[in-house]
């Protein structure tokens, strides 16, 4: 028998087994108690599960709303900023109070000194007579 892991299949199952019992006259006296605290059990799980799948509908609604209040606050705080940086200025140092960045000049680029090449010491790099790979055999 292959072992039952999800919700309805347990259920399932356990519905199959008091049904077996009801029609086991033999079988019955002898687990009518275990029986009906089976079916108490079956009863539970079923209320629970109905629950559950509620709750998971109304997260779900919660998780809309949630996102429609995050974009709605959202807007709001860019027009917060907007009139904010529109009142005290686009330039002044007061916007970073508010997390908005001032509009600065840019630096100026330093000039690029342009070095030569130093002077090598004789000898360091081998002449084109002493090449072997550009040479050409006779």
């Amino acid at each position: 028998m292959s072992k039952d892991n999800s919700h309805a299949d347990v259920m399932t199952d356990w519905e199959e087994l008091m049904q077996a019992v009801q029609s086991d006259p033999e079988v019955q006296p002898t687990v009518d108690t275990d029986r009906q605290s089976l079916a108490q059990s079956l009863t539970t799980v079923q209320g629970l599960k109905a629950r559950q799948n509620e709750l998971q509908g109304l997260r779900q609604e919660v998780t809309q709303q949630l996102a429609a209040e995050l974009t709605k606050g959202k807007e709001t705080a860019i027009k917060i900023r907007s009139m904010t940086r529109g009142k005290i200025g686009p330039k002044s140092e007061r916007l970073v109070h508010f997390k908005i960045a001032p509009l600065r000049k840019r630096p100026r680029k330093a000039k690029q000194v342009v070095k030569k090449p130093a002077e090598e010491a004789p000898g360091a790099h081998p002449g084109p007579s002493t090449s072997s790979t550009g040479g050409s055999a006779a």
